[in-house]
């Protein structure tokens, strides 16, 4: 007998992280560079200006206590409601203020201590730009208000079109080249901008006639005439005009080149590691036309010891053991992830996170070298396995092993039992990982049971959550029948807990009563 839950007992539950703009993902990038990052559980200062969507925010500071979290928005009648969000979520450090960034400088200017020095500003334009005005002015706050070591983090559109940058690069430098050089330019721009040749061959069939025919004009005549900004190389001037140093991709695999970068141009691009126009040389390489910049505040703490830089982070992977692959197909390579060393390393992290010294301390550790397990989980991360974490929580008050009662951890999420949940998601703060966690729907039905009824009368609790969200479109993604059953319910509940409960209570979304 079907149970209406069959075709998705095959289906992942996996959780999915929130924001790459989480304090602990921008420090790991920053550490990439040299960058020394905060000890977690250190108390910092966190703003995000122009924020849109309240309610991430108040994950975030739910997920990271020792942070003190504010969001400027576009007005008052947006301030009370996010406001009285957190107030209803439990969430005492995080803070509402209005205004834009040029009216946040004009009230910091009349003497307002709000925000505060900060440890980290972020911004995200990427689906609405701030005005020329506002963007500047949002250069000058993190200017004035960010600590030494502090990081501004932009995701911005940095090209009007998908040729923007391949059309500024050109306009550029054709200019200043001679007839050779202007020759083997059209060759570099071959290897380069692959993937964009590839999807308009008009323009490949251009550059391959002025190739052929020796005319380098035929093909830059069409980029040389016209005015062609690029948002990432205006950002690197205004920035290092206010004393900021470049901090890497708030997305890490883009910074790796052999991981992101096509394999024909990925020699050019490192060849060009040196020149003033090498991030918009690799905008090219990676038909990409939005960038999530992060800047470092200079003077910043600068090491070279990994041990300092990445000896402080937990680690973990989200992903259910059994999908992990055995190898790792990276552009033009494939890395191998079957080795003893990284075989335990994804057994532990796949159970729970944990830091470079708890593996060492455990016997799966032993005789390991420092150096090699550090390398290990770098290549895991770059390949998005694994992801740094904050690894930190308040003791439960029972052990974990204990699922009788279980509850849900925290007064953010502890929220959700008093909700009516529906759409394909629903966000929970983890303390564990340092930033929010999606949770699909059908997961989040069974937590919210087992918070309400325990283990032993879950399928009770469910079973008025599921009738309510019968005949509905949300039902699709939870069962595949027209009324619920007591049948269906139980195998539900039998399927996500299987798969999930462990990892609940790893990232602390769970904890015995």
């Amino acid at each position: 007998m079907s149970t209406g839950v069959e075709s998705h007992q095959n289906g992942s539950s996996m959780m999915k992280p929130q924001s790459t703009f989480s304090p602990i993902s921008l420090r790991y990038v920053a550490a990439l560079r040299g960058v020394k990052p905060r000890p977690a559980g250190v108390a910092f200062t966190y703003a995000e200006a122009a924020c849109r969507d309240p309610e991430k925010l108040i994950c975030l500071a739910a997920s990271n206590p020792e942070g003190r979290f504010y969001g400027l928005v576009a007005s008052e009648p947006l301030r009370r409601d996010a406001e009285t969000l957190a107030t209803d979520r439990g969430i005492f450090n995080a803070v509402f203020l209005t205004g834009s960034p040029s009216e946040t400088l004009a009230r910091i200017g009349n003497g307002s201590a709000l925000p505060p020095m900060l440890d980290f500003l972020c911004c995200d334009e990427s689906a609405a730009a701030l005005p020329a005005g506002e963007r500047e002015a949002l250069f000058d706050l993190a200017q004035k208000r960010l600590n030494p070591g502090g990081l501004f983090t932009t995701s911005y559109r940095a090209y009007d079109s998908d040729d923007g940058a391949l059309h500024f690069l050109i306009r550029e430098l054709a200019p200043e080249m001679n007839e050779d050089q202007k020759q083997e330019f059209l060759l570099e721009i071959r290897r380069l901008a692959g993937p964009y040749l590839d999807a308009h061959p008009a323009v490949a069939q251009s550059l391959k006639n002025a190739i052929v025919k020796g005319v380098a004009e035929d093909f830059f005549v069409d980029y040389v005439n016209d005015d062609a900004p690029s948002g990432t190389f205006n950002t690197m001037v205004a920035m290092s005009k206010r004393g900021f140093a470049y901090g890497g991709d708030a997305s890490v695999t883009a910074n790796y080149v052999e991981l992101s970068v096509p394999v024909d141009a990925q020699d050019l691009v490192v060849s060009c590691r040196q020149h003033i126009l090498y991030e918009p040389i690799k905008d090219v390489a990676l038909s990409r036309t939005v960038r999530n910049d992060i800047w470092v505040k200079n003077p910043a703490d600068i090491s070279t010891d990994a041990a300092e830089l990445f000896g402080g982070f937990a680690y973990g992977i989200l992903m259910p053991r059994g999908e992990i692959p055995a190898s790792f197909k990276a552009i033009g390579k494939k890395i191998d992830l079957s080795s003893p060393l990284y075989t335990k390393l994804i057994d532990l992290m796949s159970l729970i996170p944990i830091g470079i010294g708890d593996f060492l301390g455990h016997a799966s550790g032993t005789g390991e070298q420092a150096s090699k397990i550090i390398e290990a989980i770098q290549i895991l991360v770059a390949c998005g396995i694994a992801t740094p974490m904050r690894g930190l929580r308040e003791e439960a008050s029972a052990p974990w092993s204990s699922v009788a009662q279980p509850r849900l951890v925290g007064s953010f999420n502890r929220y959700l039992d008093k909700t009516d949940l529906s759409g394909t998601e629903i966000w929970f703060a983890s303390q564990v990982t340092g930033y929010g966690l999606s949770v699909p729907t059908r997961d989040a039905l069974v937590m919210q049971a087992l918070n309400r009824a325990g283990l032993n009368n879950s399928v009770s609790a469910l079973m008025p959550e599921l009738r309510r969200l019968a005949k509905t479109a949300d039902a699709l993604s939870i069962m595949e029948a027209d009324e619920p059953t007591a049948e269906i319910a139980q195998a539900l509940v039998r399927d996500v807990v299987g798969k999930s409960l462990p990892q609940w209570y790893a990232y602390a979304l769970l904890e015995a009563a």
